[in-house]
């Protein structure tokens, strides 16, 4: 990594990784704030995985740091893993100071520890955005030392002005990507799948038993590596559209002018249907760590428009009828209105 040049700005560590649905939020916060040309960024995480690539994409700076992995189960590995943290804290002493460090800004996960117990000693500024109704363990630690703690969803924690519900974040990017914001009502319902990962091919299973009887409604399916061997069986109905993948310009497109969709749980996911006004028949897994999906799933049934089924419980017949319940639903306008507003705030906090 090159050294950062100068010192007339602040700069910002970004981490998280695992997932693109924490990574989008922090890609986001790059795209926001680096308009106003204030700060300079160094992303941070394990090389080799989704977050050097989209940091090399966009021409972030990327920054190597192996860390200890938090198991809530017996594991023999962690009565010497730990040690790797304390060893990294005080690299991470040295890398901060180097390449003059103000602000972490982290999604989380055990590779922000050392990192964010590094800051903390050095007196640095400590931002931390939680996605989910349940936190991780990791999370929890950084709580204690962070400046300020972002929410996406209302939490027990929020209690002072340190804990802060802002939303989810969305990427500003995706609305440039539309060429208009008009919607065109639908001959027929259409319903995008966006369960994604190999965790989901329950649902496409169950989709594919009752297209047969769905002829007057419209589907696009997003398969999704683990499940791209369905694609054949879904090009056999006229009536769906089967995509591998989609990118996240295109993915947009396709929400605009969608009035269903099925999907699993992930915040990111909801919150971006949710500006499209799209209802949500929400299935989540039932095995998920903490139960955070059926919490995630919970609150939007009770706050936004949506749905949930038990994929555990008849999942083909119930979908069946929702989606028949739904046959006449079309949507006529988007939720844009707060789509800035979790950027505005951490702006906002940032600057103080």
């Amino acid at each position: 990594m090159t050294h950062l040049q100068g010192k007339e700005k602040e700069c910002i560590a970004l981490t998280w990784g695992s997932t693109w649905w924490h990574v989008f939020p922090l890609l986001a916060t790059y795209n926001y704030l680096k308009e106003d040309n204030k700060y300079d960024f160094i992303w941070v995480w394990e090389e080799w995985w989704l977050e050097e690539e989209i940091a090399r994409k966009n021409r972030i700076p990327f920054l190597d740091i192996p860390a200890w992995k938090i198991r809530r189960y017996f594991d023999i590995r962690n009565f010497y893993e730990p040690l790797k943290n304390i060893t990294w804290i005080f690299f991470w002493i040295y890398f901060i100071l180097k390449y003059k460090i103000d602000i972490i800004f982290s999604k989380g996960w055990y590779v922000a520890i050392p990192l964010c117990i590094a800051a903390f000693i050095l007196r640095k500024k400590i931002y931390i955005h939680e996605s989910d109704t349940v936190s991780w363990i990791a999370n929890k630690i950084i709580w204690k030392i962070a400046t300020k703690v972002f929410y996406t969803f209302p939490n027990n924690e929020e209690k002072d002005s340190k804990h802060i519900i802002t939303w989810q974040i969305l990427n500003p990017e995706l609305i440039d990507w539309l060429t208009d914001l008009d919607i065109k009502e639908n001959a027929k319902l259409s319903v995008i799948v966006i369960a994604w990962s190999q965790w989901s091919t329950t649902i496409f299973k169950a989709l594919l038993k009752i297209l047969p009887d769905l002829v007057d409604i419209n589907f696009q399916v997003v398969l999704w590596e683990k499940n791209m061997y369905l694609r054949d069986q879904f090009k056999k109905f006229p009536n769906v559209l089967a995509h591998d993948f989609l990118t996240q310009k295109r993915l947009w497109t396709i929400l605009k002018q969608s009035d269903i969709a099925i999907t699993r749980w992930w915040a990111t996911t909801l919150w971006e249907l949710n500006v499209f006004w799209i209802h949500k028949i929400i299935i989540p897994l039932s095995n998920s760590a903490g139960n955070h999906q059926n919490k995630n799933a919970l609150y939007f049934n009770e706050k936004f428009w949506s749905d949930i089924l038990d994929e555990n419980n008849q999942l083909e017949v119930e979908l069946f009828r929702k989606l028949q319940a739904y046959k006449e639903l079309r949507k006529s306008w988007l939720n844009l209105d707060w789509f800035f507003k979790p950027l505005q705030i951490i702006e906002e906090e940032i600057k103080n």
